[in-house]
C-alpha cells in the first residue's frame, strides 16, 4: 500500500540543529532532517509486503534521526503494515548515552508539525521526552565505529548518513564493503567522498533508486548551502556541502541517498 511523499505537515520552521561534540567528534544533527528521504523509503518498504524489518542506523549521534525515522513510520501508520526493530550506534558512548535518555531540549519542537509533536512529553520548560511508543522499536548498541562494526543479524535497511566525510576514502571503501556482508537490500547514505562512491557500491551490487532524487537533495537545506573556502581541513575528508540539483555525469550515484541491492 504506497502512500503520498510529503515534507511534513504544517511545517513553518527549518528542522532544529543539534550540535553534539567531544574532544574527537561532532555529530551535528536534526529531528526530521530530511522527511523526504524517510517518506520514499517508507513507500519502498511498504510494497515489499515484508511483516518485519531489521533496521541499523551507524553513526546515529544523540539518536535524533532514528526517532525521526520510526515517528515518520508511526504517523503515516505503517505500523499497520509491518513491524520495525532499529539498532543503533556510534562510535561516541557520551552520544549513545543521550539517545537511550531520549530527552532533548524542547526547541526541538519548533522545527516539527503537530502530528509529530504528540510524540514528546514535556517534562519542564525546557525539555521534552520521546515517547515509549516510539522508542519500544530502538534499541542502542554498545559504542562502535563503522569501520569496526560486525554482526551476525542481516539487516534489511543499514543507514549511514553525514559519517563518510569523516573518513579518508580508503575507510570508505572498507566501510561500504563491510556493511554489504551484513546489509540484505536497502542502504541509505549521504555525504560522502564523490570520486569513488560509484565504485564502491557498484562493486557490492548497490544501484541507485532514483524515485524523489531530487526532491531528496533539496531537501538536505543544511547542506545546501554555498560556502566559501576550503571545506576539507583536519578531521572532514571530503566537501560537506551540496550543489544545486542537476544531472550531471553519474548524478544519479553522486546526488542520491537511497541504494538498493539487485
Amino acid at each position: 500500500m504506497a502512500q503520498s511523499i510529503d515534507n511534513g505537515d504544517c511545517v513553518r520552521n527549518h528542522p532544529v540543529r543539534l550540535r553534539p561534540a567531544t574532544e574527537t567528534s561532532i555529530g551535528t544533527t536534526a529531528f526530521f532532517r530530511n522527511r523526504v528521504l524517510f517518506a520514499t523509503l517508507l513507500n519502498a518498504l511498504a510494497e515489499k509486503n515484508k511483516k518485519e524489518l531489521k533496521i541499523l542506523f551507524l553513526g546515529c549521534s544523540i539518536g535524533a534521526e532514528t526517532y525521526s525515522f520510526v515517528i515518520q513510520y508511526l504517523t503515516k501508520a505503517y505500523e499497520k503494515l509491518f513491524n520495525i526493530i532499529c539498532h543503533a550506534t556510534d562510535k561516541e558512548g557520551s552520544f549513545i548515552n543521550f539517545a537511550r535518555r531520549a530527552i532533548y531540549p524542547i526547541q526541538i519542537l519548533e522545527g516539527m508539525s503537530e502530528k509529530e509533536r504528540r510524540f514528546f512529553h514535556p517534562l519542564d520548560t525546557r525539555n521534552v521526552a520521546v515517547s515509549q511508543k516510539v522508542r519500544r522499536h530502538v534499541t542502542f548498541l554498545d559504542p562502535c565505529r563503522a569501520e569496526f562494526f560486525s554482526t551476525t543479524e542481516t539487516y534489511d535497511v543499514v543507514f549511514l548518513l553525514n559519517l563518510l566525510i569523516y573518513v579518508p576514502a580508503p575507510s570508505q571503501s572498507l566501510i561500504v564493503d563491510q556493511i554489504a556482508s551484513y546489509n540484505s537490500e536497502w542502504f541509505i547514505t549521504s555525504a560522502f567522498h564523490m570520486k569513488s562512491i560509484k565504485a564502491d557500491l557498484r562493486r557490492n551490487g548497490y544501484c541507485p533508486y532514483i524515485e524523489n532524487i531530487e526532491e531528496i537533495h533539496e531537501a538536505w537545506l543544511d547542506r545546501r548551502v554555498k560556502t566559501y573556502g576550503k571545506e576539507t581541513r583536519p578531521g572532514i575528508f571530503a566537501p560537506w556541502s551540496l550543489p544545486e540539483f542537476s544531472r550531471v555525469r553519474d548524478y544519479e550515484y553522486l546526488y542520491c541517498a537511497l541504494f538498493r541491492k539487485q
